[in-house]
């Protein structure tokens, strides 16, 4: 009998423990395993190798073709996103070759580079992004940039109080007409004084090479003399007198802008005013 209850207890002891463990009969908590991540796949950025464009220098209005050369090792060029950008200008086409277009109105001579973003997206939604630029681009409008130095060289030719070194300031020091322009300057300055004048720009043409250009200018010129050359006929100091016809420009492209190269003169001079364009002709 005692044997008997020494065994109860000693179950009902164990009972007890087993309970106290379990914390009040629940079952014991499993620590969380490790969380598997997604593996996402290797992936080489686009590389721009280069971009090419199909000129150094362009005029206004005129459409320049800008072709990028990409390479990625795990996209189809056809599926990167390619976004050209310049500060002026528009752009026609898609993908690695576009054509750019600068309007007119854009401040001229000037430089541009053409900016190229190329993105990649790969997968769940990430990217990677690339950027390159163009070389830079020459932008003239050489009609517009012709006929302002055209104009602006026969005003100042008009203000018998502008120096002559001031009138030639642009000419091309490699022609020969800018030494004699501002001898023939110097000479007018000595004899004549202008009180007048009218200028109207008649016409521009741009070589095809694009390095030289002729200009002409509906020109006018009234004037009093002030000097009269020795052994000039029918000059009398004092009298005032209109020549009237065509100033004949010459251009040429240096340095990467526009200069003047010469000037001369066709049309009528009444008598007394033959040294009115001494050496630019008559």
């Amino acid at each position: 009998m005692i044997a008997r209850a020494r065994v109860i207890l000693i179950g009902l002891a164990t009972a007890i423990t087993v309970a106290s463990c379990g914390g009040g009969g629940g079952s014991q908590p499993v620590a969380p395993g490790p969380v598997t991540q997604p593996i996402t796949p290797a992936n080489t950025p686009p590389t721009i190798e280069g971009i090419v464009a199909a000129a150094s220098r362009t005029e206004v209005d005129t459409d320049v073709t800008l072709t990028a050369t990409v390479k990625d090792a795990e996209t189809a060029i056809s599926q990167l996103k390619f976004e050209w950008n310049a500060d002026v200008g528009t752009f026609t086409g898609e993908g690695a070759s576009v054509k750019w277009r600068a309007p007119k109105g854009v401040a001229t001579p000037s430089d541009h580079t053409i900016r190229l973003t190329v993105t990649e997206t790969y997968g769940s939604g990430l990217q990677n992004v690339v950027n390159g630029t163009s070389p830079v681009i020459r932008l003239h409008d050489s009609q517009k940039e012709l006929g302002d130095l055209s104009l602006a060289f026969l005003g100042d030719f008009a203000n018998s109080s502008i120096s002559p070194s001031t009138c030639i300031r642009d000419f091309s020091d490699s022609c020969r007409g800018k030494a004699a322009e501002k001898s023939d300057i110097e000479s007018n300055r000595e004899h004549f004084v202008i009180t007048g004048s009218s200028l109207r720009l008649s016409d521009v043409r741009v070589r095809e090479t694009g390095l030289s250009a002729n200009m002409t200018v509906a020109c006018s010129f009234t004037s009093r003399i002030i000097k009269c050359e020795s052994g000039s006929s029918g000059c009398v100091v004092g009298s005032v007198g209109t020549v009237a016809g065509s100033c004949l420009l010459t251009g040429v492209y240096e340095q990467g802008r526009w200069w003047l190269c010469e000037s001369t003169f066709d049309g009528k001079v009444v008598p007394g005013f033959r040294s009115f364009f001494s050496r630019r002709g008559e």
